[in-house]
């Protein structure tokens, strides 16, 4: 049996979908959440057996894990529980049987003095899955390019026809959340990983039990002067790079119309970015998994050009 968590969230959905369309019987798919009466079968799927999976609640794993075979666990939202939350699920896993758990980590999350505030929790997370036993493989995604979305960011770039930033000439390997949930299912779905056949960001190693497959889920790297004229290109509108200070982020994101507390998390990001932290080579590794190139920042921004054009409210 496969199964995949957090299916109540938008990433879970799509994975979920995903699934059901790779797999050989969708009578061997279950969804997972911790809220089952938010599930909603929806029209594709109106079979789907549901259980709950509530990682607050141990109590809850057992049933849910029932027979489950291989495993897409979906980090949770970041929280100061997150880890803890992760801990119950591995720990319930092992008790459970699993043969494979499929986890979703981000980018460098195990490099030595990786700064990235989202990074602290997916390594030790993956530091859980590896002392576990249990065979497992870690999709270390890239920035969504939702988040601009998101924030607001990109629209008010485009309305104002200034993207500000300190990320300098720091690459981001944007892949947007369809791309990602479509590469998690193909590794749920297959009993070899469709992209650990090398590169800088595949590998399988041996674990206390099991093995252990690494894989980078990116698209290439772009800077914020890319980022601006993908904007530019995809809205026919007039949008460039405006560097500023480190300091001076929040403020300029702010003047757009970004919301404070959006504008102080997408800043915090600036230094990170303009020192690599998200530029991670491709390897082939996203191609592979997807059967195609994943889909362009410009193509994602032109798939939303309504919402980027809309009037700021």
């Amino acid at each position: 049996m496969l199964a995949v968590t957090g299916t109540t969230g938008r990433f879970g959905r799509l994975a979920l979908t995903a699934v059901l369309g790779l797999a050989e019987d969708r009578a061997d798919v279950v969804a997972l959440t911790r809220d089952p009466a938010r599930a909603g079968a929806g029209p594709d799927r109106p079979d789907v057996p549901v259980r709950q999976a509530d990682f607050a609640r141990p109590d809850t794993l057992p049933s849910a894990l029932a027979g489950v075979r291989r495993l897409l666990l979906v980090s949770t939202e970041r929280s100061p529980r997150r880890l803890h939350l992760h801990e119950a699920a591995v720990e319930a896993a092992v008790a459970a049987g699993v043969e494979h758990v499929v986890y979703t980590s981000v980018v460098r999350a195990a490099d030595p003095g990786n700064p990235v505030p989202e990074a602290a929790d997916h390594r030790r997370t993956e530091l859980l899955l590896a002392g576990s036993g249990l065979p497992h493989t870690v999709l270390r995604f890239n920035v969504w390019p939702q988040m601009l979305l998101l924030t607001g960011l990109a629209r008010l770039a485009v309305a104002h026809g200034e993207l500000p930033s300190s990320a300098a000439d720091g690459r981001v390997g944007y892949i947007t959340r369809e791309d990602t949930a479509w590469a998690a299912a193909r590794v749920l779905t297959e009993t070899t990983p469709a992209g650990a056949g090398g590169g800088a960001g595949a590998g399988a190693v041996g674990g206390a039990g099991g093995t252990r497959t690494v894989l980078d889920v990116t698209g290439p790297g772009l800077t914020d002067a890319d980022v601006a004229a993908a904007l530019a290109e995809s809205t026919g509108r007039p949008v460039r790079h405006r560097p500023v200070g480190d300091a001076d982020v929040p403020g300029a994101l702010t003047a757009l119309g970004v919301p404070a507390p959006l504008a102080a998390g997408w800043g915090e990001n600036d230094p990170f970015r303009r020192r690599g932290w998200f530029d991670v080579p491709d390897d082939g590794t996203t191609r592979r998994l997807l059967g195609r190139a994943p889909v362009t920042l410009t193509g994602f921004f032109t798939t939303h050009r309504a919402e980027l054009l809309a009037e700021t409210p």
